[in-house]
Formats: C-alpha cells, sequence, structure tokens
C-alpha cells in the first residue's frame, strides 16, 4: 500500500517501484495497492507486478502543494478486503496517510501480517498551520503505527524519532537500493543536446518536486555566472536563470545524469532520497545538506555538506567548477558510495527477511 504511486513523482513511489520490481523478480506475487492520480488506469499491469488504484481526490496536491491524497472510502474498504483474503502480507507506506491508516486497521483485525516503513520525521512543510496540522496528524493518525507487526525505516535518525514518538519498541533499519544503472551508450554533447543544454558549460543538476522540503528555491537563488543550474521538478518553467525539465522516465534521467557535472540537493526532512542515490550511482560530485541519518551511508569526505542557504550552494559550486581534482575525487567517492551501499538486491532481501519475521510472529 501507498498512498502515492506512478504517475504520480515522488520518492516514495519511486522506493515503492523498485522493491515490487525486485520481489516479483525473485517470483512474489506483489500487488500494489493505491490512489488514482489523474488519468491513470484503475487496473494496470506493470514490470511483474499488478497495480490497483483506487479514486482518489488530490485537491490538497493542486491547492496547497501537498501530497495527500483522499481515497474514496468505499472502493479503498472494499479492494483492501478482497487483497487481503490472499495475502501473505502487507506492506505500508508511512503511517501518516489515510489509506495507511485503515490498511493497518484492517490487516490487524483479519490478522494479516503487516510492515510498515515509516520514510520521513517531521517534515517542515513551508506554513505555519501546514506544520500545526502535520503535528496534529502525527499525533493522532501516526499513533497506528502501533498496528504493524513490523516497523522500519532507512534512516537511524527517523527511526529513534518514530519509537519516540508513537512508543514503539523497536523500527529497524533497513538498507536502501536501485537498479543497476543501464548506461547510455550516447555521448555526452549528444545527450547535452537532446535536452537543449549547452555543451560547454558546468551544468549543476537538481532533482525533486516544487516542495518547501527540497529546496528549489535555495538552488535556484544560488545561480551564477560560472555555471548553468538546470532543475528536473513540476515547476513551471520560468525566467529564473535556470534551465527548468519535466519530470521523466528512468531511462532519460539517467541519461541526463550522464551528462551533467554535479548533483545539488539543498533538503531537509529526508529519510535518505532516491535521487541522491541516482547520483552516486552516476558518479557525479555531489552538494546537499546534513540530515541526522546520513552517517550511516556517507562520511564527510564523501560529498559537500553545505548549509541550506544559496551563498553556501553557490560557493560548494564554485570550487568544483574552478578545481578539476575535487570532481575528480569526489566523482571517485560516489561510485564507491553506491557500490558500497545502495544495491537493490541487498535492499530487497532485507524486506524478505523482514517480511518472514513478520508472518512468524503472526
Amino acid at each position: 500500500m501507498s498512498a502515492n504511486f506512478r504517475p504520480h513523482v515522488g520518492g516514495i513511489e519511486r522506493f515503492t517501484e523498485i522493491l515490487a520490481e525486485g520481489l516479483a523478480e525473485r517470483a512474489h506475487d506483489v500487488t500494489v495497492l493505491c490512489c488514482r492520480f489523474g488519468r491513470a488506469p484503475l487496473r494496470e499491469q506493470l514490470e511483474g507486478f499488478s497495480v490497483i488504484r483506487i479514486p482518489s481526490s488530490y485537491v490538497l496536491d493542486r491547492r496547497l502543494n501537498v501530497p495527500y491524497p483522499l481515497p474514496s472510502p468505499v472502493p479503498l474498504v472494499a479492494s483492501l478486503r478482497e487483497l487481503l483474503m490472499g495475502a501473505d502480507v502487507v506492506h505500508v507506506q508511512d503511517a501518516i496517510y489515510a489509506t495507511s491508516v485503515v490498511t493497518l486497521a484492517i490487516a490487524r483485525r483479519r490478522r494479516v501480517p503487516s510492515v510498515l516503513t515509516q520514510h520521513v520525521g517531521f517534515v517542515p512543510q513551508g506554513s505555519r498551520w501546514l506544520d500545526l496540522v502535520e503535528r496534529a496528524a502525527i499525533g493522532t493518525l501516526g499513533r497506528k503505527a502501533r498496528l504493524a507487526t513490523r516497523v522500519a525505516s532507512l534512516n537511524e535518525a527517523v527511526a529513534r524519532w518514530a519509537e519516540e514518538q508513537w512508543g514503539l519498541s523497536q523500527v529497524h533499519v533497513l538498507p536502501v537500493g536501485i537498479p543497476a544503472r543501464s548506461g547510455s551508450a550516447r555521448a555526452c554533447d549528444e545527450v547535452r543536446r537532446s535536452f537543449g543544454l549547452p555543451p560547454d558549460r558546468f551544468l549543476a543538476l537538481f532533482v525533486g518536486r516544487d516542495v518547501p522540503k527540497k529546496g528549489l528555491d535555495v538552488f535556484l537563488a544560488a545561480r551564477d555566472s560560472a555555471y548553468e543550474l538546470v532543475a528536473v521538478t513540476d515547476r513551471a518553467p520560468a525566467a529564473e536563470g535556470a534551465v527548468f525539465l519535466p519530470f521523466m522516465s528512468v531511462a532519460r534521467l539517467e541519461e541526463l545524469l550522464s551528462c551533467v557535472d554535479a548533483f545539488v540537493l539543498p533538503s531537509e526532512g529526508e529519510g535518505f532520497p532516491i535521487s541522491l542515490q541516482e547520483a552516486f550511482a552516476a558518479g557525479l560530485p555531489v552538494v546537499t545538506t546534513f540530515q541526522l541519518g546520513y552517517e550511516r551511508y556517507l562520511s564527510p569526505e564523501d560529498v559537500l555538506f553545505v548549509e541550506r542557504e544559496p551563498a553556501a550552494v553557490r560557493g560548494a559550486l564554485r570550487e568544483l567548477v574552478e578545481s578539476d581534482e575535487l570532481r575528480r575525487r569526489l566523482a571517485a567517492r560516489s561510485r564507491a558510495v553506491s557500490e558500497r551501499h545502495f544495491g537493490r538486491e541487498r535492499f530487497v532481501a532485507a524486506y524478505e527477511s523482514l517480511y518472514a519475521d513478520a508472518c512468524a510472529e503472526a
């Protein structure tokens, strides 16, 4: 169960897709139940797994830029009752979504083992009253995390937060992972031309939704004549001294990552973003903000950690522009980080093991 899933774009959506594909490749029967975004089909067969979408409202996403869908309750409950009859385990993404609360409650009532992955803790929304609403949801809806047979996270700080917030006895910290890169057969200049990017400029890339936590405004405010900013995001293109590109397929994003010079993510409130994992796998020098829990994966020598302000991002990018040696060293560190931590097989196997533990307890 993931409240949001493709074609909606986000880290949890991609996490769910990668895990579903990996489990299907290991001969498990996988169904993703999610809210219907846009005109996506209600039922669909993807790479080895099924998707069932519940009619839902995305009014909060459209009006407030809060990706919190409101599912139609009757189809949600009916789908859960049908699917849980034949399920060995149900895996829920993040505790405070309406879909998560209902799924955990019905699974407990029907004695179906459940695993909850809590991806993030409190996420600042850029608005005082939205922050208050989120805190209220964490204190009420989030307490349903106690219904899960097992709870996991991908960040030790988030795991401690969930234990303290909801009185959980143990939150397991599991590996993260992405599929191996396919590798672009096209030359860098050719790929840049296909995106309308200059062939001879230093390119700094941002990938993320236009939500406060990702720091798109911080990235754009760090513009400088020494380099070009490229943003893959859902903000409408604007004359802000940057190139705006829409969200794209995984294959096209891999090509884009292969032809830029650095990756920038001045975000907050993260678990460990998929976009960062993809940048490391591409061997890009990374400029990012430090988050509690990142020390599980990164040392200060692996990236350029900066404060969440334009001047700090600008200074780090100018360092990279001016130093070939620094770029080479950080590129090598990125590839080593990826090989050390972000393999998909280890990630999928860890969840297989946690599912088995939940089933054994049930």
